[in-house]
Formats: C-alpha cells, sequence, structure tokens
C-alpha cells in the first residue's frame, strides 16, 4: 500500500475546506464509491458534491480523525465532526472503511455513523419526540 496517499487523504480530510476539495483528483479513484446514512453514489464528481454540498449547508463543519488502523487494502478512520447548529457546538463520531485499489488509490468510502443519535435527535421537533420514544419504550432493569 502506498502510504502516501493514506497520509495525504487523512491530512486532506483533517485540513477540509472549500478551497481544498479539489485536491480529491489526485488521490481518489475516478470511479469511487461513497456510502454514508444519507448518500449512496459513484465518481469523484459526486464525491466532490458531497463536501460541497455540506460546506454550503453546515456552518463551520470540520473533521478530527482521532485514529486510523491499515492492512494491504483497507484503511479505518475513526473520526469527529464539529460544527455548528442550534446555537452550539456539535459533534458526530464514525468510522470510515476506506478500500484502495492496485495504484494506492481510495475507490471505495463507506461512512458508518449513527444519523439518529448523531443529527436527528438535535433537530428541535423530530429530537422531542425521539427523545420521548426512548422513555417509552426503554426496558426496565
Amino acid at each position: 500500500m502506498n502510504d502516501n496517499y493514506i497520509k495525504n487523504y487523512i491530512n486532506l480530510f483533517s485540513n477540509l475546506d472549500l478551497n481544498n476539495i479539489e485536491q480529491f483528483d489526485e488521490l481518489v479513484d475516478k470511479n469511487i464509491e461513497f456510502l454514508d446514512p444519507f448518500n449512496s453514489l459513484k465518481g469523484i464528481e459526486n464525491f466532490k458534491k458531497v463536501f460541497y454540498h455540506m460546506f454550503n449547508n453546515v456552518q463551520d463543519p470540520s473533521f478530527i480523525i482521532l485514529d486510523y488502523s491499515r492492512n494491504k487494502h483497507k484503511v479505518f478512520l475513526k473520526w469527529k465532526m464539529v460544527f455548528y447548529a442550534f446555537k452550539s457546538k456539535q459533534f458526530i463520531e464514525g468510522i470510515s472503511e476506506i478500500t484502495l485499489n492496485n495504484e494506492g488509490k481510495i475507490n471505495s468510502h463507506i461512512d458508518y455513523w449513527d444519523s439518529m443519535n448523531g443529527l436527528f435527535i438535535k433537530l428541535p421537533f423530530i429530537g422531542i419526540l425521539y427523545r420521548l420514544s426512548l422513555k417509552i419504550f426503554k426496558v426496565k432493569t
């Protein structure tokens, strides 16, 4: 595995902003597959659109890479996304499963994170209903 691609990929995510999204072109296979709780897409242009959309719709998003592990063709990143919403700093933690092709470029990026507890519970109306349902259906031990 070419460590430069993954180190540069991690560095790009750690410093991602609207001005450097195009740097994914150097690190990502043109047919990358991306999957998260809200997206299932293929192709580098669609992949970059996810991040343009994020920066245009989320206040001050940033990623902190907490840890990573790798083997020959896979890398697992543990990350925290920080952003501002509802007048306060918010956090979402997740794991990314990244697959590399034979040249070392990223050809698959799958994000695993809890969209209900990570995002929906923080929405005013939906969050109230969700918290109420947790109380109603909680098993007493």
